[in-house]
């Protein structure tokens, strides 16, 4: 097993599986905007840009990836087959499952969200994904690297649409 695989292992099974994070708090979508409007917090979506661009993303959201993901192509002769078959039943298929994601870390993520706050490492940040996972990921390694208040929006983009609170994107 690849020292990047192992990495993604361990991610995933800590995020799954409830790791203990260090950041200040997770906020409802209340919170946030009302953190966003008496302080001035920094919102940062840590979202592929592809995602953000395209599936939605809060309005004024800085996106700042901790990853990037990009599918990997499976074989031609596999998609030919697939093809082949959903032409015959006249039927798509779920294909997602042959598309396995690739995801390399964003190694200037720190880096960025500090030149975001001009070095002020203890103004307020709010990180947003799409379900709170990632985002929750980010927050710990944000207060990690010396980031004073840091916190992760519980249920991220889904409790942001969820709440009607303004969103673009799509």
């Amino acid at each position: 097993m690849t020292l990047r695989k192992l990495f993604f292992l361990l991610l995933s099974l800590g995020v799954l599986y409830g790791a203990e994070y260090d950041y200040a708090d997770d906020l409802t979508p209340d919170e946030a905007v009302a953190l966003i409007q008496k302080e001035h917090a920094l919102l940062v979506d840590v979202r592929d840009p592809m995602e953000y661009l395209y599936a939605s993303h809060a309005v004024g959201a800085l996106n700042i990836p901790v990853f990037f993901v990009r599918p990997t192509l499976p074989p031609l002769k596999q998609r030919q087959l697939l093809a082949d078959k959903e032409r015959q039943n006249q039927k798509a298929y779920h294909q997602k499952k042959s598309y396995k994601p690739a995801m390399t870390p964003n190694k200037r993520f720190v880096e960025e969200v500090r030149k975001a706050l001009n070095g002020h490492m203890e103004h307020p940040v709010i990180v947003i994904c799409r379900s709170g996972e990632r985002s929750a990921f980010a927050a710990d390694k944000l207060t990690k690297n010396g980031f004073e208040n840091v916190y992760n929006l519980d249920g991220g983009m889904l409790a942001w649409e969820k709440d009607g609170l303004p969103a673009g994107g799509k």
